[in-house]
């Protein structure tokens, strides 16, 4: 599935959509594979943070560790693109894994709760934008607020659909489990941080269970904190892929 080939319209705002759950405390991304052999406790640690209510956690899985014969299914250049921008913005010269970015402002190893704590508070009080979202059939409703403070340069509107839970046998016979699976990166629109509203056509409902909605200051190759962040599911349900050391995107 390629989301940016989908066309997003923009449409007249309806009332009648669900509303997603309340503004979270964090944004807590984790850049993994099934390669890494120190990933499997920071997957695993994001599954248990998952079933925080005032978190949202976006797993994605990089394809810096695949190799000839040797690929990742699930992994997108995408995520490795984002983590690299991450690691520019900070002046940091290489990548690693597992890497947690927090808000988008702060990082920490993936495995490490205590980090991952520390930037949380490092961070308090970045997510300061209301954004809400809403799905009605086969739309979705997004909703920005005014900025509480001048934000330079704006911001970036971002769409992330997700498979709630997922386990990927190795032919370890071991079984990675991943939660919120992010699937791909969809940029939406720039904020100016006047308020936004906008009604975006879903497709190809079946390869997620929900999405995300992120408010993040700066551009895609120049990340900055997010801002404010909403998550809404369409359904609930787990699955099994194909081993990720056979199968290919």
């Amino acid at each position: 599935m390629r989301w940016n080939r989908l066309a997003l319209a923009v449409l007249t705002v309806c009332a009648g959509a669900h509303a997603a759950a309340a503004a979270p405390r964090a944004v807590l991304e984790l850049f993994t594979s099934p390669f890494c052999s120190s990933c499997p406790p920071a997957d695993e640690l994001f599954v248990k943070l998952a079933s925080q209510p005032d978190l949202i956690t976006l797993v994605m899985p990089v394809d810096s560790w695949d190799r000839p014969g040797r690929k990742d299914a699930l992994a997108k250049p995408e995520f490795t693109e984002r983590q690299s921008a991450y690691a520019d913005v900070r002046n940091e010269d290489s990548l690693y894994t597992p890497q947690a970015m927090v808000n988008g402002a702060a990082e920490a190893m993936g495995s490490d709760p205590g980090e991952i704590k520390d930037a949380i508070a490092q961070t308090a009080g970045v997510l300061s934008v209301p954004v809400k979202a809403a799905v009605a059939g086969t739309e979705i409703v997004i909703s920005v607020g005014a900025a509480k403070r001048a934000v330079q340069g704006g911001a970036m509107i971002t769409m992330l659909p997700f498979m709630t839970s997922r386990e990927i046998p190795m032919r370890r016979g071991e079984t990675l489990h991943y939660a919120n699976l992010v699937r791909d990166i969809v940029p939406v629109g720039r904020w100016d941080g006047k308020p936004v509203r906008q009604k975006l056509q879903l497709r190809d409902t079946a390869h997620y269970d929900g999405v995300v909605v992120l408010l993040q200051a700066g551009t895609a190759e120049k990340p900055g904190a997010i801002l404010g962040a909403a998550r809404v599911l369409l359904r609930a349900k787990t699955a099994a892929f194909p081993s990720a050391e056979n199968a290919d995107n």
